[in-house]
């Protein structure tokens, strides 16, 4: 039987105590977009939870569905939602500054559109944005994908 090693920087923890806002918080980013509110994005789930996460890159524009039938399609990885997106950049917060990061598992509605997170950067700044679902995202984003480590033993 083949028993996949788990590296403690794969691993996140999402801690379901904390309100949006705060998990934003922890993120210290330079510029967060105001239509991403606990609303539109309601985070459920109690106690801390710890997740494998891991980018998965496509290295070719794709549409987010194409990318959510990529990422689950050996029913392993389900596409991380926000609270792991904020997770997974608070922990590694220079990440976002090589390529965009996409959490799919997160639609927001905005003005009657779908949107979803992401965050980016460069050297200078961090952000948490929205973009919308539909349309194509470039062939340099990542895609934020989880597996609760409970169901991964």
């Amino acid at each position: 039987m083949y028993i996949e090693a788990i590296d403690d920087r794969d691993v996140i923890a999402v801690d379901y105590g904390m309100s949006l806002q705060n998990m934003i918080a922890a993120g210290h980013y330079d510029r967060t977009s105001d239509k991403i509110t606990a609303r539109r994005i309601p985070i459920v789930g109690s106690g801390i939870v710890k997740f494998q996460a891991k980018l998965h890159h496509f290295d070719r524009r794709i549409s987010s569905e194409q990318a959510v039938k990529r990422l689950t399609r050996a029913g392993v990885w389900e596409p991380a939602k926000i609270e792991h997106l904020l997770a997974f950049a608070a922990k590694n917060p220079a990440e976002q500054r090589n390529y965009p990061i996409v959490a799919l598992g997160s639609v927001a509605r905005v003005y009657l559109q779908r949107h979803v997170p992401f965050v980016d950067g460069d050297n200078s700044e961090r952000d948490l944005e929205l973009s919308w679902w539909s349309g194509y995202w470039f062939d340099h984003c990542r895609f934020l994908a989880v597996r609760n480590l409970a169901s991964a033993a």
